[in-house]
């Protein structure tokens, strides 16, 4: 996508410039509104060239697979998933298997408990 947007920018530029090397000394209206409506799409295509995060929007995987069940209305993900399938495969096994769970202790199991009377 980013090439992309490259080859959009340098078709407007092209464009552009096409468009005031044949202005007259007296540009009409409509003359001036095309060519500035020529500079805003080369300034939208300039302004995505840094903004590429790839198909899942991830920083850390912005090339990676997207998950499956993203938009998805029947089985939606939970709040703060994205689209990221390896960050999303992360938050499932981390909330399957919380970290700070400790295990309930077990009695001994030789040892009786001893009952009050």
């Amino acid at each position: 996508m980013g090439y992309a947007n490259l080859r959009e920018l340098r078709s407007a530029l092209t464009t552009a410039s096409e468009l005031a090397s044949s202005l007259q000394s007296a540009p009409s209206r409509r003359d001036a509104d095309q060519l500035v409506d020529v500079l805003r799409q080369a300034l939208t295509a300039a302004g995505s060239l840094g903004a590429e995060t790839g198909p899942t929007g991830c920083a850390l995987h912005p090339h990676g697979a997207v998950d499956p069940l993203y938009g998805d209305p029947e089985d939606p993900l939970p709040p703060g998933y994205g689209k990221c399938l390896l960050c999303n495969d992360r938050r499932r096994r981390a909330d399957a298997h919380p970290v700070h769970a400790r295990p309930h202790p077990r009695p001994h199991p030789h040892r009786r408990r001893r009952l009050s009377a």
